[in-house]
């Protein structure tokens, strides 16, 4: 198993890479290039346990987003924060809330007016990975963001 493993390495980096490449492309598009299409588009920004501080990855998310909804004045964005089972239900409830409003403020810092998004937070309900109380689960620890068109 350990050979198989070791010879999987290569390749699952260099998709990685090739996917890391992709999401955090800073160069500028060709002069012919339309406005990013992303309506519709859910993004994931992800937090460690019992924090809300906007990660590198996290910011660049945000600045795609805003991207986006600079160059469509007809789309909106819902951001909603959540977290894992670890602490309390209250506890959870308050730091879901402040990860929301962080992402929030950083959309408005980077472009996107106020009155286009909506926030929400779950705390610790309707989690990406069910799991017991008291589990932390990364994949829980989030602020989903969605780009809509109207309706």
């Amino acid at each position: 198993m350990a050979g198989f493993t070791r010879s999987w390495r290569p390749l699952l980096a260099a998709v990685g890479f090739a996917m890391l490449a992709a999401c955090a492309d800073q160069g500028s598009p060709p002069a012919a290039a339309a406005a990013p299409q992303l309506a519709g588009a859910w993004y994931q920004v992800f937090f460690d346990t019992d924090k809300a501080d906007l990660s590198p990855r996290g910011q660049l998310i945000v600045n795609k987003v805003a991207d986006v909804v600079r160059t469509n004045n007809e789309v909106r964005v819902t951001v909603i924060g959540r977290t894992d089972r670890a602490g309390t239900a209250a506890a959870n409830m308050a730091l879901s809330e402040r990860r929301a409003e962080l992402v929030r403020d950083a959309l408005i810092a980077a472009g996107v007016p106020a009155a286009r998004i909506d926030t929400s937070w779950l705390g610790e309900g309707k989690q990406d990975a069910p799991t017991p109380d008291d589990v932390a689960m990364q994949r829980n620890r989030v602020v989903d963001i969605l780009v809509q068109e109207p309706a």
